[in-house]
């Protein structure tokens, strides 16, 4: 099967900050591409959620602050060899932020 993606994705555990609203809930991203990312979380969110994300690429001082959107998920009862959790699509980020996001691959 070919695959469709567009942005090259660079695998990378990180620690990350999410929340769609109210308190930040702790997880960690399986890859990044400069386009979007996956968060591992046993509660997903729903598919066209928006969420911020805070996370500090391996390297840099100082966390960024990115807000995205949920384009799919792997609920925890769903039989999959991908772990459970949701691909989040970049949709708002500072232009330093998406230098770095852009170098990192």
């Amino acid at each position: 099967m070919e695959e469709s993606r567009t942005n090259k994705r660079v695998e990378t555990n990180i620690d990350i900050l999410f929340r769609e609203s109210g308190a930040f809930k702790k997880s960690h991203t399986l890859n990044v591409s400069n386009g979007g990312l996956f968060v591992k979380t046993e509660d997903p969110l729903p598919i066209d959620s928006v969420v911020t994300l805070r996370m500090r690429l391996p390297g840099e001082t100082e966390p960024m602050e990115i807000q995205g959107c949920v384009v799919w998920s792997t609920p925890k009862d769903k039989n999959s060899d991908f772990p459970c959790g949701m691909g989040i699509q970049f949709i708002k980020m500072n232009a330093e932020d998406r230098t770095k996001i852009d170098c990192f691959g």
